[in-house]
């Protein structure tokens, strides 16, 4: 990456998350007062000065801890570290100076990267005071501010610009929004949707864990496969709404959505083990409203295999799930790998489909021949008639046919119209909509 990176590390809830979205002008990252908020690392562009830099926001560092979520949190503290050009250190003024503080600064100092000190929630005189204790570890600059408020980040960023690396001049700077297919894995928590992105990309990058509820933000992962830029979206489990009871849930909850609303194929997770539940149907029903491709995985299936529970589940997709029988479904085990490697086939097909476009000659080729076969009924005394069908859209495909009564075609001809698109024209793994419009005059001469 050209830019220069920026990571905000510290203890847990010293307000890293809180700084992270006032440098990004958004509420990219979750805040709640609750330590441990921030599991995954979460990137973000800032602009200031003429200047452009990724910063990464990052889960609390506990150094001592033996806990293994906080010391998956560490790997990931140490991970965005790695990868920096300077160390963003935070501290909380109320909290004062503490031993674990200490071990952070001892920490990124072994490693040699730049890093700038700042202690945050300095509100007024009295917390300016306190805050000198922190010029004991021993750097000449520290920056007082209130992430909050934005009291002195201005000063805090004069002066992370003045310390980062220029970009050399015939080095594009990356645009804002990570480019490529962008993939939104969903699902109910615990499915499987972190570890089989982990399995993609061949690194532990998003944190698992068997406590349902681990990932909170949606994390947006770039990779390539074939040539092909994609951006894997990592979401909040999904539950049913009398199950979530804290804000922040329901925060994550609308990211995901969010993610949704911008992806291009959804990946639904489902634990195989634990087969297709309400709340499963509704995601897809979801993603078939907002029109997006679908690739059912069955994760887990190595544990279901051979048993009596694979007959069920076969079951359960064809009652459950039937609305969207045009969705591609495949069979994975992202502990062992098992089928992991046919996802991206899988995702090209859909893909390709949802973005396909037929030319208006051949769409009427269609009608014609189809209108020759099964005619439509009568409306009444009247007969229906078909002028022409034209394609308005893609993402996913999109149909207009003009006829002379629309309000009159019974749901069955228009059920079997969308299903003839799908099977003569080679839609069968995309949603299609097909919507039909009154003839004017012109229309009819046609």
């Amino acid at each position: 990456m050209n830019t220069p990176i920026v990571s905000i590390v510290g203890r847990p809830n010293v307000g890293k998350s809180t700084l992270f979205n006032r440098l990004l002008k958004e509420r990219k990252s979750l805040v709640e007062d609750i330590p441990g908020v921030t599991r995954d690392r979460i990137y973000g562009e800032c602009s200031w000065d003429s200047r452009t830099f990724m910063v990464i926001d990052t889960g609390g560092l506990d150094t001592a801890s033996e806990e293994a979520m906080k010391k998956s949190i560490a790997s990931q503290v140490k991970a965005a570290i790695d990868e920096s050009d300077c160390i963003l250190i935070m501290f909380d003024v109320r909290d004062g100076l503490l031993p674990e503080d200490r071990e952070v600064v001892n920490y990124v100092r072994s490693i040699g990267k730049p890093m700038v000190l700042c202690v945050n929630k300095v509100d007024g005189p009295r917390q300016e005071l306190a805050a000198t204790e922190f010029y004991e570890l021993g750097e000449d600059l520290v920056f007082f501010i209130s992430s909050t408020h934005g009291l002195r980040v201005g000063d805090l960023l004069d002066h992370l610009v003045s310390v980062l690396p220029m970009p050399k001049p015939e080095e594009e700077l990356p645009e804002t929004e990570l480019k490529g297919i962008r993939i939104t894995f969903l699902g109910r928590p615990n499915a499987g949707k972190s570890s089989i992105i982990n399995r993609i990309i061949e690194e532990n990058r998003l944190l698992v864990d068997d406590v349902a509820g681990t990932t909170m933000d949606a994390v947006e992962v770039p990779f390539v496969y074939g040539k092909q830029d994609f951006v894997l979206v990592d979401t909040a489990g999904m539950r049913r709404k009398r199950s979530i009871k804290r804000d922040l849930e329901k925060l994550a909850i609308f990211r995901a959505i969010k993610a949704l609303e911008m992806t291009d194929i959804v990946v639904l997770m489902i634990d195989s083990e634990l087969g297709i539940h309400e709340q499963d149907a509704k995601l897809a029903d979801l993603v078939n409203t907002k029109g997006k491709g679908l690739v059912v995985v069955f994760n887990k299936w190595d544990l279901i295999k051979g048993t009596d529970r694979e007959k069920t589940i076969y079951e359960e997709y064809n009652t459950k799930l039937r609305f969207v029988d045009w969705a591609v479904y495949l069979r994975t085990s992202a502990k062992t790998g098992k089928g992991v490697d046919r996802l991206f086939a899988e995702i090209k097909t859909v893909y390709d489909q949802w973005t396909r476009r037929v030319p208006t000659a051949q769409l009427n080729k269609f009608l014609e021949r189809i209108l020759e076969t099964n005619p439509p009924p009568y409306a009444g005394r009247r007969a229906l008639k078909f002028y022409y069908i034209t394609q308005a859209q893609i993402k996913p495909p999109t149909f207009i046919a003009s006829c002379n009564y629309p309000d009159k075609i019974p749901k069955t001809y228009k059920r079997y119209l969308l299903n003839q698109l799908r099977e003569e024209l080679a839609f069968s793994a995309t949603p299609l909509k097909l919507f039909f419009r009154p003839a004017h005059d012109g229309d009819a001469k046609k």
